[in-house]
């Protein structure tokens, strides 16, 4: 998890005591996939053989190409995924190329080599229409912002990278993955990790996110405000979340009713 840990000032007044925001990334702020460009797997390369720098040079190719091929990278018609969960879990993954190549594990060094096969976003990415919009109306309303996504490769760190380059940092105070919490949504950990970071009760936080199974129910159960976003996705036949907008602009509309303001 990382964060920055100042609240955002409070303006106008409010009838509803929520405090933070969780929001999920894939299909809620940005498209749930995007393809793969020709320079993805070099750029692979080069992270993975600067986290690997001091070994020898031959084993580190081989431990390359064991990631590449176990990962499935090189075929350039797949997209990325946001909401993809791969059979191996990433340690597990990472464990096994490292022990073909006769290297040692530790978690330092399985946490570069995941950060190496994370694909960052690049300049030509945009987020979803309304997304920067959105997190701006949460910090006009007084409320903190926290990211709380599943992950395969991606950790806070990655995420933080992302967001600079998409310019969305200045409006977010803290990222959890289930990198961080150490299990996937729908399992409560990364909703209450970000509980603690933020320190406040379930019952002053919302969370947005366009999965019922990942995002509303697990909020429910813990007592939470909810809003269902689907600009990424087909209209739900259902929910049971507080809200349900179509696309960002009426998420903020319904974030603002649920504040209590006019």
């Amino acid at each position: 998890m990382s964060g920055r840990g100042q609240p955002p000032q409070r303006v106008g007044r409010r009838t509803k005591a929520l405090e933070v925001a969780f929001i999920d990334v894939g299909g809620t702020l940005w498209p749930n996939s995007w393809p793969i460009r020709q320079a993805d797997g070099q750029g692979r390369r080069e992270r993975i053989a600067a986290a690997m720098a001091g070994h020898d040079a031959v084993v580190i190719e081989s431990l390359i190409e064991d990631l590449l091929r176990s990962s499935r990278p090189g075929d350039e018609a797949r997209t990325i995924t946001t909401e993809s969960v791969m059979v191996v879990d990433a340690v597990e993954l990472i464990n096994g190329c490292l022990a073909r190549q006769g290297l040692q594990s530790d978690d330092q060094t399985v946490s570069r080599l995941r950060r190496a096969m994370a694909i960052p976003v690049h300049d030509a990415f945009q987020p979803l229409t309304g997304a920067v919009e959105l997190l701006r109306t949460i910090r006009e309303l007084g409320l903190r912002t926290v990211i709380t996504s599943n992950t395969y490769w991606r950790d806070a760190g990655s995420y933080w990278d992302d967001f600079r380059i998409l310019g969305m940092a200045e409006y977010i105070d803290a990222i959890v993955t289930s990198v961080d919490a150490g299990h996937l949504k729908p399992h409560p950990a990364v909703f209450e990790m970000a509980m603690r970071w933020a320190s406040v009760p379930a019952d002053h936080c919302v969370v947005i996110g366009n999965r019922e199974e990942n995002d509303i129910e697990p909020a429910l159960a813990l007592g939470m405000q909810t809003i269902l976003v689907y600009p990424d996705d087909p209209k739900p036949t259902s929910s049971r979340a507080h809200a349900v907008a179509p696309d960002l602009w009426a998420c903020a509309r319904a974030l603002r009713d649920m504040l209590g303001y006019a």
